[in-house]
């Protein structure tokens, strides 16, 4: 059988029965999960379950400088497993109840530890899941589980679920689905009085430190979309992990763009109000209906108005809480939504892609009236008309003409609705778990985890095939889908080169310029659809969002600078080679873009980045020619980690001043450490 979703559960104790795929199922549990049964019996410790599998000593952790076991550093603490996949719309609603439990347990001996099962063959890679975890601000310990072995160990069979292991190192319940807090808190608490009056509780709590969020050059936090408006002559971006959307000029031929406003303070909220003052929580989707952009609150579950000519925020839709109904017909904010992910409109129409429910909707914006219009709410790849096909969390739309273009990647499908009939076909996909990176026949192509997709001209459509690190074009006339960029692993590519990509989740096209939302890059890019070059989007003006209070302190920042005179010939090529000296006994985060910002005294930016793949501390960036003289104000952002694999990584940023001057050199080297700076020109 193959592993599923749960999408609900429903509790008369620690979870009896889930919901998933449209379809209720008994969830198969480990042992009894009435834990005050269990109690009342005067059952030990040894009686109450099995002994937990113990993790694979070989695994990679994250978020923890060592591998844990429970025969040593778990004894005596209660543990909440939560196998996850970071794709599932199901297993990160469960991030913020998570959060919640960490918070409310937090004196006492409990540890949730995230055991990252992947369905897809991207979502196993160490690296992507790292920047899953920072994506999703992610505090507690998760193993990556290598080929489903520790899944297959619990006897697990769906996402989420949840496996909560005593202080003996016992099983004493599972449950598949969208718990409640309540119902997790509950059973945790039994637990833990359970352990206390058996003696079996460690004296004190694990502790961990918490890490800062990952920095960028380009002041971006994994944005997941973008949208370029030719009317408007504007940029916007949905920053998404910085809780805010950008607003800029349309770039210039070198790709710098100046910023015009910020939308979001940088908190995760939902206050509405002045740009400054207006919160969000990790937006993605946008789109422009007049002077009004709409923004998909994908954790608010709300749909957000930003007036273009006053900068004001509003919401119009949503309840601010998660609801599952399929149905809809309710009218603004009293009409419940579910994990809004993309938008599209023309009009006074906004079609909504509900990843949390499984559906497309419609929503009126001069009336406020909102209901659900594709997808009956099951999630599958069925065609049919209106609420009688099945989709799987859209998470991209786009407009041509009577079609309306739907991205969903947990099929890696790509499916058209013709919006006067409202027959809703499969374009290019084959079912829940069957992906991959073919070319080739519409008929038998594969994606992997596709989030965008974008019109471009009359007969072909875009698509950000995400898992595959590449954008596809698919060729609607010819039934022909190829590769149009990308090399099908994560990487950076050097200006000259042909482009990489890192997990590209949102699209844009204006004419022949193609916007691409590079969200584990941390960056946007430029594509020239006709010739192919590209450049990295730089915006004057913009820096990373303020910082979160619980996570400053693990973060290295050297602010202190170090004048460096440097010369070189005018019009010379310079190559810049930093050497970062991380503390002994740690790497640079492998795989993990490396960007340098330079900012000079005219004003110019220059932004690169490059994906150190070997763990080399000499980290060399190539600048265009023709630089101006004066002091350089040079920054380069960069992780290090613990141990071999992942474990506990630090960002850090290191800046430094480059006094440039007119002569005949043609590089300059910096060599940096955490205890000083040093510089050193051959």
């Amino acid at each position: 059988m193959k592993p599923g979703y749960a999408k609900s559960a429903m509790e008369t104790g620690f979870g009896l029965i889930s919901s998933g795929k449209g379809r209720i199922t008994l969830m198969v549990l480990l042992l009894v999960s009435m834990l005050t049964a269990c109690s009342q019996r005067g059952w030990t410790a040894e009686s109450r379950g099995p002994k937990a599998p113990n993790f694979p000593s070989n695994f990679a952790w994250i978020n923890t400088p060592q591998p844990l076991s429970f025969k040593h550093q778990l004894k005596g603490q209660v543990v909440l497993l939560d196998f996850w996949t970071y794709g599932c719309i199901n297993c990160i609603h469960m991030f913020p109840v998570l959060d919640r439990l960490q918070k409310h347990f937090a004196n006492q001996p409990f540890l949730i530890i995230g055991v990252h099962s992947a369905k897809f063959a991207a979502e196993s890679r160490p690296r992507n899941v790292r920047a899953a975890v920072m994506r999703y601000k992610l505090d507690h310990p998760v193993i990556v589980d290598e080929n489903m072995q520790i899944w297959n160990a619990y006897g697990v069979d769906s996402w989420p679920t949840f496996v909560l292991v005593g202080a003996g190192g016992h099983i004493d319940g599972s449950v598949a689905g969208e718990v409640s807090y309540h119902s997790l808190k509950k059973a945790i608490s039994q637990q833990l009085k359970y352990d206390r009056e058996h003696h079996l509780l460690a004296a004190h709590p694990l502790v961990f430190s918490i890490r800062d969020q990952e920095y960028s050059a380009s002041g971006l936090s994994f944005p997941g979309k973008v949208l370029a408006s030719a009317r408007l002559k504007r940029l916007f971006i949905a920053d998404t992990d910085h809780n805010r959307i950008v607003e800029t000029t349309l770039p210039n031929h070198a790709g710098v763009a100046k910023l015009i406003a910020i939308f979001g303070n940088g908190k995760s909220g939902r206050r509405d109000g002045p740009a400054k003052e207006c919160e969000f929580s990790s937006p993605q989707g946008m789109a422009v209906l007049g002077h009004t952009l709409y923004v998909a609150d994908t954790n608010n579950h709300l749909i957000r108005a930003i007036n273009l000519k006053t900068d004001m925020v509003r919401t119009v839709l949503g309840t601010g809480s998660e609801v599952f109904d399929f149905a809809g017909g309710g009218k603004g904010t009293q009409q419940g939504i579910n994990s809004p992910w993309a938008l599209a409109g023309r009009g006074h129409t906004l079609y909504i892609a509900m990843a949390g429910e499984h559906q497309v909707w419609k929503f009126n914006t001069r009336t406020l009236v909102a209901r659900a219009y594709a997808g009956s709410g099951f999630e599958g790849l069925e065609n049919g008309v209106g609420l009688a096909a099945e989709m799987a969390q859209p998470s991209g739309l786009a407009l041509r003409g009577h079609d309306l273009y739907v991205a969903e990647p947990e099929a890696s499908a790509v499916a058209q609705i013709n919006l006067k009939s409202r027959q809703v076909r499969t374009v290019v996909g084959h079912g829940l778990f069957t992906f991959g990176d073919k070319d080739g026949s519409l008929n038998s192509a594969l994606l992997q985890h596709c989030l965008g997709v974008a019109a471009w001209g009359k007969t072909r459509l875009l698509v950000a095939d995400t898992y595959n690190d590449k954008l596809r074009l698919i060729n609607l006339k010819s039934r022909q889908i190829t590769t149009f960029a990308g090399i099908g692993r994560a990487g950076t590519g050097h200006i000259g080169g042909p482009v990489e990509f890192a997990e590209p989740g949102g699209l844009s096209v204006m004419g022949h310029r193609i916007f691409v939302a590079d969200t584990d890059n941390q960056r946007i890019v430029i594509l020239n659809g006709k010739t192919g070059h590209w450049r990295q989007l730089m915006i004057t003006g913009l820096h990373a969002a303020a910082k979160s209070a619980k996570r400053s302190h693990l973060a290295l920042r050297l602010d202190r600078t170090l004048a460096v005179n440097a010369e070189f010939e005018s019009g010379a090529k310079v190559y810049l080679t930093a050497h970062l000296q991380v503390p002994h006994g740690t790497h640079l985060t492998v795989g993990v873009p490396i960007s340098i910002r330079i900012t000079t005294p005219s004003g110019k930016l220059i932004f690169e980045t490059t994906t150190e793949s070997k763990g080399n501390p000499a980290i060399g960036f190539t600048l265009p020619a023709g630089l101006p003289t004066g002091t350089w104000l040079t920054e380069v952002y960069y992780d290090y980690c613990t141990n071999a694999t992942m474990g506990q990584c630090v960002p850090a940023t290191c800046a430094w001043k480059v006094e440039v001057n007119r002569g005949t050199g043609r590089k300059i080297e910096l060599k940096l450490s955490h205890a000083s700076f040093e510089g050193l020109i051959p």
